[in-house]
């Protein structure tokens, strides 16, 4: 059942959820033409899936992305001392 029509979807909803449930997409088509797929999704994937939709979150990746690309960047470990730094500064007041 890789393929359905509309009308299959709405008349065997749930049959073509078990389906995909199962990890086998299922391509919907209207007029014999494409215009969707269903596929399973874990909790993990609709976590990434509303966060990149999040126009801040995308801002605030392409403002990573262009600073890794003009070499804005600092080591991992570097920033984790830096970070650590901060924390131990801040405490003592």
């Amino acid at each position: 059942m890789p393929f359905v029509s509309v009308k299959e979807l709405h008349d065997r909803t749930s049959k073509i959820l078990r389906t995909v449930a199962e990890d086998k997409p299922v391509f919907v088509t209207r007029n014999g033409k494409p215009v969707a797929v269903i596929r399973g999704l874990s909790e993990e994937e609709l976590e990434d899936l509303v966060m990149l939709d999040e126009p801040a979150f995308k801002r605030s990746l392409d403002e990573a992305f262009a600073d890794l690309a003009a070499g804005r960047v600092v080591p991992l470990d570097e920033a984790i001392a830096a970070t650590k730094d901060e924390i131990a500064r801040t405490a003592h007041r």
